[in-house]
């Protein structure tokens, strides 16, 4: 299967989050989490770092259980990924129908969710009675969280399993969701390919603490014309659901806000090391009150699944560049960590590579990015004791000191490109997005009931 077949697999699966929105559940749903202790860690063997909550693996770091690892071109393919998922998004909040690359055609159909884009970081997630572990892209960006599943439509039932997908009749503790008959779904799409699938009822093992039972999530049906989704196994996700969503109660934070209390906080590794995801009390106690927090914004005038918030500047080195004012009479910045790469206006974008060229002109140039999407890169092969440029970002009421990994995109193994990890938006109308590769090592605790976010050093 092509890179190019399997993106569209992936979006396909999630262009199907548009059906939500015709869906009318027949009542509202209070379910009850509760804690039940398991006591298991799936964590390979090998794989350093906490060994309390919820993992948090690389895709191409020691710790993945794929055993991939960042080649050339794999980085590059990350860039390309990333390129659609930051147009996906963009198309959402404008209602954009383009996002295809150029050269590789448009899709011709309105993109409710987003695509999970290079899904680079990865949790292990236990569904059904007996708990099987799928590897599930950690997304901030999207509020449902779905695994590739094998529903039982026809008699016999399948008899054996495939490791990468969850059968609901494998399950005892598996039921049908609340909205049945209308959760079975089917969608076609303008290349005459379908996918499909079903909200279903099953406990659900979140990291070593906890297992919650009567979990809705989406079953979602492989097409088997193209294929599975790569290394994501499907989809946790964090991401905001807003009152006015059909199917709001489905997301994880509402579904265990008595719980959790809607509280979460993440630190997302370099790819040498694990990191964690630890929710509500959990959460304050491994990522500890700095003092300060940035507030978390509404933009009534967008899609409210993001976290909105207002970055005001950005110095790199001495040099402080100003983020255009006007929060939402601009598009806005949102913190997601299904993005890879940091996308800012062109102006603030121009400053800050000319200042990051000025200070590597001691080193040769290296090529952009294949993708032109980094173009500030640099050979440091054989350069000892390199001093990669501070950064800090300025967000109201906080400043985020960025570690040195998230300064730069590494594009081979060898050094040779080493390019600085920022790029423009394509539009100016398009809004700035904090990548995940800017949040490396950086507790982020999202406290949904207060509306803030507090983000200090982690230990990830």
């Amino acid at each position: 299967m092509t890179g190019s077949s399997a993106l569209m697999a992936i979006g396909h699966i999630l262009m199907c989050y548009t059906l939500f929105f015709s869906f009318h559940a027949s009542k509202a749903l209070g379910y009850g989490a509760t804690v039940v202790e398991s006591g298991k860690s799936h964590a390979p063997p090998s794989c350093s770092g906490t060994t309390t909550g919820l993992r948090v693996v690389h895709k191409y770091g020691p710790c993945s259980p794929s055993g991939l690892k960042k080649t050339s071109a794999v980085a590059s393919q990350i860039l390309v990924q990333d390129k659609l998922r930051v147009r996906a998004i963009n198309s959402r909040l404008h209602n954009r129908r383009t996002i295809g690359l150029e050269g590789e055609g448009t899709t011709d159909t309105y993109l409710q969710n987003d695509l999970p884009g290079a899904a680079n970081f990865l949790v292990s997630v236990g569904f059904g009675t007996p708990l099987q572990y799928f590897s599930l892209a950690l997304d901030t960006g999207s509020y449902v969280t779905w695994v590739q599943c094998e529903p039982c439509t026809e008699s016999p039932c399948p008899q054996q399993q495939k490791a990468s997908l969850y059968y609901p009749s494998f399950s005892s503790t598996y039921s049908n969701a609340p909205c049945s008959p209308r959760c079975n779904y089917t969608q076609t799409y303008m290349d005459k390919s379908k996918s499909g699938g079903v909200f279903v009822l099953d406990t659900v093992s979140i990291g070593q603490d906890y297992q919650i039972p009567e979990f809705i999530f989406l079953c979602a049906v492989p097409d088997k014309k193209t294929g599975d989704f790569g290394e994501a196994d499907g989809i946790l996700g964090l991401g905001l659901a807003s009152s006015g969503d059909e199917f709001a109660t489905y997301s994880l934070a509402t579904q265990t806000a008595n719980l959790f209390g809607r509280v979460f906080c993440h630190c997302l590794p370099s790819s040498g090391n694990s990191g964690y995801v630890y929710f509500g009390e959990k959460a304050r106690e491994q990522c500890p009150f700095s003092g300060t927090y940035t507030p978390l914004l509404r933009n009534l005038d967008s899609d409210a699944n993001y976290y909105f918030v207002n970055l005001i500047a950005i110095t790199l080195g001495q040099k402080k560049v100003e983020v255009p004012s006007g929060i939402f009479s601009s598009p806005g910045t949102i913190i997601d960590s299904g993005t890879v790469i940091t996308h800012l206006p062109s102006s603030v974008y121009s400053e800050l590579s000319q200042e990051f060229d000025r200070l590597m002109s001691e080193f040769p140039p290296a090529n952009p990015s294949d993708d032109g999407v980094l173009k500030a890169c640099y050979n440091l092969v054989d350069q000892d004791n390199l001093a990669i440029p501070e950064m800090v970002l300025h967000f109201e009421n906080l400043d985020v000191n960025l570690d040195q990994t998230a300064v730069t995109w590494k594009g081979n193994d060898d050094m040779s490109q080493v390019c600085f990890a920022f790029a423009a938006k394509e539009n100016e109308g398009d809004v700035t997005i904090i990548g995940n590769h800017q949040q490396q090592k950086l507790n982020m605790l999202f406290n949904i009931p207060y509306q803030r976010l507090e983000i200090g050093p982690g230990k990830c």
